[in-house]
């Protein structure tokens, strides 16, 4: 499992290129999603234009989702 948390502008970025799809207020059932996804959830607050509250999954496995994170999105040094 690999948990991140990422402002809504740096996620866009990653999505844009990866098949999202809106799957509602709760957690998504492991049976409708598959085993190799990722998921991810817009707070309130946090929706922007084109996103809503609730949960998306992506189709790339976590691994693969990682990578294109590390790529997308700019990592603070601490």
């Amino acid at each position: 499992m690999l948990r991140a948390v990422i402002p809504a502008e740096g996620l866009s970025e990653v999505l844009a290129r990866d098949n999202s799809k809106y799957v509602g207020r709760s957690f998504p059932n492991m049976k409708r999603i598959g085993p190799e996804c990722t998921v991810i959830e817009v707070l309130p607050g946090e929706e922007r234009a084109g996103w809503r509250i609730g949960f998306y999954v992506v189709s790339k496995g976590p691994i693969e989702f990682e990578g294109n994170l590390i790529d997308q999105v700019p990592i603070p040094r601490n």
